[in-house]
């Protein structure tokens, strides 16, 4: 069952992963998601398919210089006087796709070009040069390897990038090419055999679509189960802060990369003041929903790429923020203090104060002595009366 948490916009109850939720629940028969969801799984896609569509391109590589080189004694090139315009066009096209596999295999280009695209590009190419080099081998009465066109249809939805809807296209594409070449070039006794090859390609593309379709509408709910259990994992089900997990993970990074850069760093732990009388007098519900807008302040604190706000567990909070010195900490943190203390967030009005303790990343100090040394101001300023900061 999935927690939810009040939405900072209408202040209703929203569940925690609102739009993987929202899309798992609704469905996605169209094989689309929303925006921007969409997006992140093409995304995906391009990085999960990458190395199996460099795969695929070897094989046509491999496959593609068998026909170029067979081409070589079927045509029987080294016989010929004279080398007709439209063998011509055939050698150039063959070896034309030859160089495409080559330069998308051995080129680093690859890697700046979003597999879809690429795949989809390269698949029309050798769509369109298999339409014609077969209607140039009927022309010239020899015999055209048929079959390999319906393995070309069915290839368009193997793993190189494309999604279910621009494979169909592409599968299509190549049909509707086939069909076109052969009305233009070849005569009427070849055109009925060529239009019966043309139909049963048409015939092959929904027995390989519904295979690609069960197969990206599987891949597409576990990228949705996916990304809940990941988030889940990650950030505390009520107030949608990192957890502890996440925000020690973070700030491991965080406190390398500034003694890398010698940037200064603030780490705050915060504490609300008697929370444990709070649900004894409002209840439960009530000290949930001051919890969440109590973090809701701290996570605004956190507004730099590297910052992070963070429940550490019951009431106490995690505060992180990168190239924050001490001038500038402490106006950072009297400021939320004051903001929470203000906060009407309890029945009839009643506020809540916060305790804070702030450390400075020291010269070669890790996270856990930087934690410690927080904490102990955290319970220092408790001492001193509560709704304290003490900053070292």
């Amino acid at each position: 069952m999935l927690h939810v948490v009040n939405s900072a916009i209408d202040g209703q109850p929203r569940p925690l992963d609102e739009p993987y939720a929202r899309q798992l629940a609704r469905g996605y028969r169209g094989l689309q998601f929303e925006q921007p969801l969409e997006s992140e799984y093409r995304a995906l896609v391009d990085e999960e398919q990458r190395r199996p569509a460099l795969v695929c391109a070897w094989a046509g590589l491999i496959i593609w210089s068998g026909f170029a080189a067979f081409d070589i004694f079927r045509l029987n090139l080294a016989g010929r006087e004279t080398i007709a315009p439209d063998i011509w066009v055939l050698l150039g096209a063959r070896w034309s796709v030859l160089l495409i596999l080559a330069g998308y295999i051995f080129l680093p280009l690859r890697n700046r070009i979003r597999v879809g695209t690429a795949g989809f590009l390269i698949y029309v190419a050798i769509g369109l040069v298999v339409a014609i080099t077969t209607v140039i081998f009927k022309t010239n009465g020899l015999l055209a390897a048929d079959t390999a066109q319906i393995v070309v249809v069915m290839a368009a939805f193997l793993p190189i990038g494309m999604t279910f809807y621009v494979a169909l296209i592409a599968s299509l594409s190549l049909v509707l090419a086939t069909a076109v070449a052969g009305l233009i070039y070849l005569p009427g006794p070849q055109l009925a055999g060529h239009l019966g090859l043309t139909l049963v390609m048409a015939m092959a593309v929904p027995v390989a679509a519904v295979g690609g379709y069960l197969r990206e509408h599987a891949h597409r709910r576990q990228f949705l189960l996916g990304a809940l259990l990941a988030r889940q994992a990650q950030f505390d089900p009520l107030t949608d802060l990192a957890n502890r997990r996440l925000f020690q993970r973070h700030a491991t990074a965080t406190i390398a990369h500034a003694h890398r850069v010698d940037e200064p760093l603030m780490l705050a732990i915060l504490d609300l003041d008697h929370f444990k009388q709070v649900n004894d007098r409002h209840g439960h519900m009530a000290g949930d929903q001051a919890l969440q807008q109590v973090a809701e302040a701290i996570r605004d604190a956190a507004r730099g790429p590297m910052d992070m706000a963070a429940r550490l567990g019951g009431e106490e909070f995690a505060l992180l923020i990168y190239g924050c010195d001490r001038e500038r900490a402490r106006p950072i943190l009297d400021a939320l203090r004051q903001r929470i203390a203000d906060l009407p967030i309890l029945p009839g009005g009643e506020a809540l104060s916060i305790s804070i303790g702030a450390s400075m990343l020291g010269p070669d100090e890790d996270l856990t002595t930087l934690f410690a040394r927080a904490d102990r101001l955290l319970y220092a300023s408790k001492s001193d009366g509560r709704n304290r900061l003490r900053l070292d």
